[in-house]
């Protein structure tokens, strides 16, 4: 009989596109530290941080964030500190890889199968970005260095929105359709007590 071979090897990381982990914003409409709280046991940066280091072979922290910094993934104060805007320009900045794959720290459940569809659709593009009924998910989304001066730009005006840049790049809208089941609870988030309670209830 034949034998069958299973590989059962570690997954090849992606080594040029470098993973961010958003971890600059203030927490104000929780109350408390997002990046800590616990959904499962783990707290939620935790979560985060385990997706993007099976996926990428480098990770870095976006925000003044000693407390979550490693050896191996180094945190970055914000440039531009207040917004998520400035936390992606600072990310970008510092990456040394042309591209990075950006998520805030306040997920309960990455999904690495909707990183990976986002990732096959970056050739030919400079931001790759899911677009829902709900609108545009750019804080689980690919940013080419390229984007760096828009979004400077943008920054130096005061001006926070983030996809008001989207008009001067090549940008892939991934539809609904085009992402793995699952992805509703994938991009959930948690903003306030009342959402992290509800997440608790169902994890």
């Amino acid at each position: 009989m034949q034998s069958v071979h299973i590989d059962d090897s570690p997954m090849k990381k992606v080594d040029d596109v470098t993973g961010v982990i958003l971890a600059g914003g203030r927490s104000s409409r929780m109350g408390r530290d997002k990046a800590t709280l616990e959904v499962a046991g783990t707290p939620l940066f935790e979560r985060v941080l385990d997706v993007l280091q099976d996926f990428f072979a480098a990770v870095l922290i976006a925000g003044d964030r000693p407390d979550l910094a490693r050896p191996t993934v180094p945190h970055h104060p914000d440039i531009y500190p207040g917004s998520a805007l400035g936390g992606l320009y600072t990310g970008l900045l510092k990456a040394r890889t042309e591209w990075i794959f950006a998520a805030p720290c306040d997920m309960p459940h990455p999904d690495p199968e909707l990183i990976r569809v986002l990732l096959e659709h970056r050739e030919g593009h400079q931001v790759v970005v899911p677009h829902t009924s709900a609108g545009f998910e750019p804080l689980f989304a690919l940013y080419h260095k390229d984007c760096l001066k828009p979004m400077r730009a943008m920054l130096e005006e005061g001006h926070y929105r983030i996809y008001d840049f989207y008009d001067q790049m090549s940008v892939r809208y991934v539809s609904e359709a085009e992402l793995p089941p699952g992805w509703k609870q994938s991009l959930i988030n948690v903003n306030t007590p009342e959402e992290y309670s509800k997440i608790r209830k169902k994890t």
